[in-house]
């Protein structure tokens, strides 16, 4: 049979055949299964690899562009060395308990059906403890109940939410409590990525008005959603270069600020430092918190943004690029402000390199539009899952992907967040204002379902 168009059998297939031989089994019959297997496990890495690198144009943007506000957001007193270390100790272990532990390694384990997000933990629950759940029928009015039976023992807690109606109705306020939050995220992260990225043009233009920057803000999120109607794959196609080289460039300014300013600044990661942090700054210290959480602002779309992916595929993209593409830029950051400690206001710009600055401020002018995307998208997954629950008014869903199915757009929903984003801008005016109510939101939804 003919093997050309197929790859190279490796050499272990090539050793098992010349034991086979001598053994009088007919090789050929066996090669060419064990050839297509390989070449279907050798193409099924490729794809994961290739939607691996659209997760950053779409899943990751909010993550990853995250330095460009959090320490502005900070309202700081004096900061010393030990404040500067216990931050960026706060914020690594967040980045590890939140992102790696909590999203990576937990919550993408916990899909209903290749479907993420608060309302698919959720419809996971009610699945496994045999609960009443409402699903919309596309041709009517009304609703159904529909109970899920299985023949899995029941443990005492499901036992519990199957006899009080008072736990199903609480735990369903939480899953639509969760839900609320992320299209809250939805809302607030366009508006504070790219209004503090703009900002950064103030530095060598003083003469630059923020009611400038705010006109340019608002200009730009009107095209970034103009654009979301063509669909996440598109959008991803153009978005995933801007975020690879974001990706890229930012940890490697912080490499060279750990170099030439202060490279003792891996003890940060000692959670010793903490401790000390909180004992210290007492009351203020925990006020601080709701700043220092902005480190993960976005992190919830690793979940929520799973019907347009895999899970391979956006732990991948994690692990090997944005978790240490995060922990280097905040090293790197605070080794600068550690040298320059009231440079905070503006710790992101401060911290590049002067031969570099306007390539960057482009790239991160880039990024933070991009940066928007992630939520955008993750609004879209959450807002479908709960129509299809019948916990949201009737929207025109549009499937975008005829190989995806996750892959949605509400055209509703999308202007609505436009008009709710521009809102934003116009009432905040800054980054910093934006933040701290940012900080609050991210603070509550960390702790609430996935």
């Amino acid at each position: 049979m003919d093997l050309r168009g197929q790859p190279p059998v490796p050499e272990s297939v090539v050793a098992v055949d010349e034991d086979n031989e001598a053994n009088g089994v007919d090789v050929q019959s066996l090669r060419f299964p064990l050839a297509i297997q390989y070449g279907a496990i050798q193409s099924s890495r490729w794809h994961t690899l290739v939607l691996a690198y659209k997760t950053l144009g779409v899943v990751f943007g909010g993550l990853v562009t995250s330095p460009l506000y959090v320490y502005p957001s900070m309202p700081l007193v004096s900061p010393t060395t030990d404040d500067y270390l216990g931050i960026c100790s706060i914020m690594v272990w967040t980045l590890t308990l939140i992102g790696v532990v909590k999203y990576a390694s937990i919550a993408l384990r916990a899909d209903d059906q290749g479907e993420g997000g608060t309302f698919a933990v959720y419809s996971l629950l009610c699945k496994n403890m045999n609960l009443g759940i409402r699903f919309s029928t596309s041709g009517a009015a009304a609703s159904n109940v529909v109970l899920y039976e299985g023949t899995i023992k029941q443990s005492r807690l499901a036992k519990f939410f199957q006899k009080s109606v008072i736990a199903t109705r609480v735990l369903l306020f939480i899953a639509m409590l969760g839900m609320c939050m992320m299209i809250g995220d939805g809302i607030l992260t366009p508006a504070i990525s790219v209004l503090s990225a703009i900002e950064g043009i103030r530095a060598p233009f003083p003469k630059f008005k923020q009611s400038m920057v705010e006109a340019v803000s608002a200009a730009i999120l009107i095209v970034l959603f103009l654009l979301q109607r063509f669909g996440t794959s598109k959008v991803s196609f153009l978005f995933s270069p801007i975020m690879a080289t974001w990706t890229l460039t930012t940890p490697l300014i912080g490499i060279y600020n750990i170099v030439h300013f202060y490279p003792a600044i891996f003890k940060s990661l000692s959670p010793h430092y903490i401790v000390t942090f909180f004992l210290r700054n007492g009351s203020h210290g925990w006020r601080l918190l709701g700043s220092i959480v902005l480190c993960i602002t976005g992190s919830e779309a690793l979940f929520a943004d799973l019907g347009h992916f895999n899970k391979q595929s956006i732990q991948a993209a994690f692990m090997f690029a944005i978790y240490p593409s995060l922990a280097l830029t905040y090293l790197g950051q605070t080794a600068y402000l550690i040298k320059h400690p009231n440079d905070f206001p503006d710790g992101f710009y401060k911290f590049i390199p002067k031969p570099v600055y306007w390539p960057m401020f482009i790239v991160s002018t880039l990024a933070a539009i991009v940066a928007s995307q992630s939520l955008i998208s993750a609004t879209f997954s959450v807002v479908k899952q709960s129509v299809v629950l019948d916990y949201f008014p009737r929207v025109k869903v549009v499937h975008t992907s005829p190989k995806k199915e996750g892959m949605v757009y509400s055209p509703e929903v999308n202007y609505t967040l436009m008009v709710l984003c521009l809102a934003i801008i116009l009432i905040f005016g800054n980054g910093q204002q934006i933040g701290n109510a940012f900080g609050m939101t991210g603070q509550k939804h960390s702790l609430s379902l996935p």
